[in-house]
């Protein structure tokens, strides 16, 4: 559907019907944040391409600029709120913030917590090493202390591409990651790939020996909250129809968001 279209017509009266749920009552989500005329945007800020902050205090990043998209397809307002790696599902269940973006890969635990939107970043979680020991497969990873990053959705990841947690040693960021892959603390470190490029610059180097899998970040709701997913979810399909959402992920991750996917 053109963005004009939906400009004509109410979002609110348009939504049940796109999302084939034309019996379903609202819940007033959606409603609150069109009446408050702002939607409160989680974010982790880490200072990779997905957020970091600038020397003016603005937010920049991949995320921020999907936030901004999704405000002003509602016609409101993005207000961002800073969440600590880690705690995006608690804070979003505090209410500290309307939609979580990123911080939350697509898990069955999680999909069985909060309410998930279509996926708007993907991404591969890679082993890197110091160039002089190589890694020939995921067998001798068993045996060497491995860091890994902070942060529930990250261990869902991690168990699903079957690395064991016993020698893993979780740092809170990835420039910690980084120092201790330096000085020889750790003999791996397993990140997501957007991570791995931060790495690269700081530790020249490390290098990526193979990747453990493909996974998925998605928007968190809180349970409950479907209104505001459907609004959620209708942008999402038309930031991708108009290529705004491919151009966007290849601009700041260097790789295509792939295919449109659900749980």
């Amino acid at each position: 559907m053109p963005r004009a279209l939906l400009a004509r017509r109410s979002l609110l009266a348009g939504l049940p019907l796109l999302a084939g749920t034309a019996e379903a009552a609202p819940d007033g989500s959606l409603r609150r944040v069109l009446d408050a005329g702002v939607i409160r945007l989680g974010v982790q800020v880490e200072g990779t391409a997905a957020a970091t902050r600038s020397t003016d205090g603005s937010l920049r990043g991949y995320l921020p600029e999907i936030g901004h998209r999704i405000a002003r397809g509602l016609g409101v307002r993005a207000e961002f709120v800073t969440v600590p790696r880690g705690d995006m599902l608690g804070l979003s269940q505090q209410r500290a913030f309307d939609l979580g973006l990123g911080g939350a890969i697509a898990s069955t635990w999680l999909a069985m917590t909060a309410l998930l939107s279509d996926p708007i970043m993907r991404f591969h979680l890679v082993v890197l090493t110091p160039h002089d020991r190589p890694v020939s497969g995921m067998g001798e990873l068993a045996t060497w202390r491995v860091g890994i990053l902070d942060g529930r959705s990250f261990a869902e990841a991690l168990r699903e591409a079957g690395v064991e947690e016993a020698r893993t040693v979780t740092y809170r960021s990835w420039e910690q990651a980084a120092v201790a892959l330096t000085r020889g603390g750790e003999e791996a470190v397993i990140v997501p790939n957007y991570h791995a490029r931060e790495i690269q610059r700081v530790v020249p180097r490390a290098t990526m020996r193979f990747t453990l899998g493909e996974f998925w970040h998605c928007a968190m709701l809180r349970m409950g909250e479907h209104d505001l997913l459907r609004a959620v979810n209708v942008l999402l399909h038309l930031l991708r129809q108009e290529g705004q959402l491919p151009a966007l992920h290849r601009a700041f991750f260097e790789q295509d968001p792939g295919g449109r996917r659900t749980l």
